[in-house]
C-alpha cells in the first residue's frame, strides 16, 4: 500500500520553496488592494480660515461730494477819508482786528486848526445873527409909531434871515471840521484779519485813493462750490426740510474738519457747464479754513434710517452681479447675491440680499466656494466702521 506524505511548508527543500513565495505574493496583493481602495474613497474636506464681520443696521447719511473755494464773508480795502501824512500805524501785518479798532492815525494838527477856525467863524456868525435879530425887534417897535419907514423894517427882516443862513453855514463847517478830525483815526470797518501794511508812517495818504490795508473777515467764512444740475432736486428737498449740514476739510496732511450750513443756492444753472453755484457758511472757530484755499466738501442731503450696512471688503463681483459669502451656523459659507445702493468710504449700503446681523467674509474669498467649510480667525472679527458719516449720491 502506497503512503501519502503531507508537504512541510517550513521545509527548506528546493522543491517546496515556491509555495512559500506564492503565499507571500498573495498577501502583498491583498495589502495593495486595500491601499488602492482607501485612496479612491471620498477625500477629506479642507477648512479655510477667514476673517469675518457682522452686517449691521444704522442711520447712513446721503452726502453729496464737491470741491469748493474758500472766500471771506467780507473783504475791505481800507482807504483814508482825509488827505494827510500818516503819523502812526497801530497794528502789525497779519494781525486780527476788531470792528472800530484804530489802525492808522493821520497827522491831526492841520485838522485841529481847521476846527478852531470853523468854531471862530461860527461864533462870529452867531453874534451877527443876534445883532440882526435885535435890530429887527427895534424897527418893529418904531414902525408902530411911524418913526421907521416900512422899507427899513423889511431890510432888517432880510438881514435876520441872512445872518441865520450864515450861522447855519458856520455850524456845518464846524461839523465838517469835527468829522475830518475824527477821520484822522482810520478805524477797521469790519472784524477780521489784516493783511500787509500798504502805507507806512511818513507817507502822505490821499482821501479815498491811497490803499492802506486789506481786511478779510474769516470768522465766519464761506465756501463756494458748484454741483451738477442733476443734484439740484436733492438740494432743494433738503433745504425745504431745514438747514443742510455741510462738512469741509482741507487737503493738508492733518485733514482738519469743520461743520457749517448751506446758505445759498443760485437762481441760475450755468448753461456752458450744466452746474449751479452753491455757498456754505462756517463759523471757522478755530481758523481752519483760509481765504483762497480749496476744501473738500460733503453736503448731507438726507439720512437713510436703519440702513443695512456691510463692509465694502465683503462685496465681491460675480457673473450674476455682486455677492457676499455668508457664514452659516454650521461653519459653512453660502454665496448670497446682494444689491449695493451705494458705497460709503469703507462700507456698502445694501438695498436687498441681507437683513442685518449676518456674518460675512471680508478676507479669504479667493479660497472659498459655495458650501465650503471655514474657520474664523480668533480675535480678528471686524464690523463696519461706526464713524463713517458720508455717502455718495448714486
Amino acid at each position: 500500500m502506497k503512503r501519502t506524505t503531507v508537504p512541510d511548508l517550513h521545509s527548506t527543500e528546493p522543491g517546496r520553496s515556491w509555495r512559500r513565495v506564492a503565499c507571500a505574493a498573495l498577501l502583498l496583493a491583498g495589502v495593495a488592494g486595500c491601499s488602492k481602495e482607501t485612496a479612491t474613497g471620498p477625500p477629506k474636506q479642507s477648512v479655510t480660515p477667514v476673517l469675518v464681520a457682522e452686517v449691521v443696521r444704522k442711520d447712513m447719511p446721503v452726502t453729496l461730494r464737491a470741491i469748493g473755494r474758500v472766500s471771506p464773508i467780507q473783504t475791505v480795502t481800507l482807504k483814508p477819508q482825509v488827505t494827510g501824512r500818516i503819523a502812526e500805524v497801530h497794528f502789525k501785518d497779519g494781525q486780527d482786528v476788531k470792528k472800530g479798532d484804530v489802525l492808522f492815525t493821520i497827522e491831526r494838527k492841520p485838522f485841529e486848526v481847521a476846527l478852531g477856525e470853523a468854531k471862530a467863524l461860527l461864533a462870529q456868525a452867531t453874534a451877527q445873527a443876534g445883532n440882526a435879530k435885535d435890530q429887527e425887534r427895534r424897527y418893529q417897535t418904531l414902525s408902530k409909531d411911524g418913526a421907521v419907514p416900512q422899507k427899513e423894517l423889511e431890510l432888517a427882516t432880510v438881514n435876520v434871515k441872512s445872518a441865520s443862513s450864515q450861522t447855519a453855514v458856520a455850524e456845518a463847517t464846524v461839523q465838517k471840521a469835527e468829522m475830518n478830525l475824527a477821520y484822522c483815526d482810520v478805524r477797521a470797518p469790519i472784524p477780521g484779519r489784516a493783511g500787509r501794511v500798504l502805507a507806512d508812517v511818513g507817507n502822505v495818504a490821499s482821501a479815498y485813493q491811497t490803499d492802506l490795508v486789506v481786511i478779510n473777515q474769516i470768522e465766519p467764512i464761506e465756501v463756494t462750490f458748484a454741483v451738477p444740475e442733476q443734484q439740484l432736486p436733492a438740494l432743494q428737498r433738503g433745504m425745504n426740510a431745514g438747514a443742510l449740514k455741510v462738512t469741509a476739510n482741507t487737503s493738508l496732511p492733518e485733514r482738519l474738519t469743520v461743520e457749517g450750513q448751506l446758505e445759498f443756492l443760485d437762481n441760475t444753472v450755468k448753461p456752458n457747464t450744466g452746474t449751479i453755484d452753491v455757498r456754505a457758511t462756517f463759523k471757522n472757530t478755530p481758523q481752519i479754513l483760509w481765504p483762497g484755499q480749496y476744501a473738500n466738501l460733503g453736503v448731507e442731503v438726507k439720512v437713510d434710517k436703519n440702513a443695512v450696512v456691510a463692509p465694502a471688503r465683503a462685496v465681491q463681483p460675480g457673473q450674476n452681479g455682486t455677492f457676499v459669502f455668508m457664514v452659516l451656523p454650521d461653519m459653512t459659507v453660502r454665496a448670497m447675491n446682494v444689491v449695493v445702493a451705494r458705497m460709503v468710504e469703507n462700507e456698502a449700503v445694501i438695498s436687498s440680499g441681507l437683513e442685518g446681523g449676518e456674518k460675512v467674509v471680508i478676507d479669504g474669498h479667493d479660497r472659498l466656494r459655495d458650501g465650503g467649510k471655514v474657520s474664523i480667525k480668533p480675535g480678528l472679527e471686524g464690523s463696519p466702521s461706526p464713524d463713517a458719516t458720508a455717502g455718495v449720491i448714486p
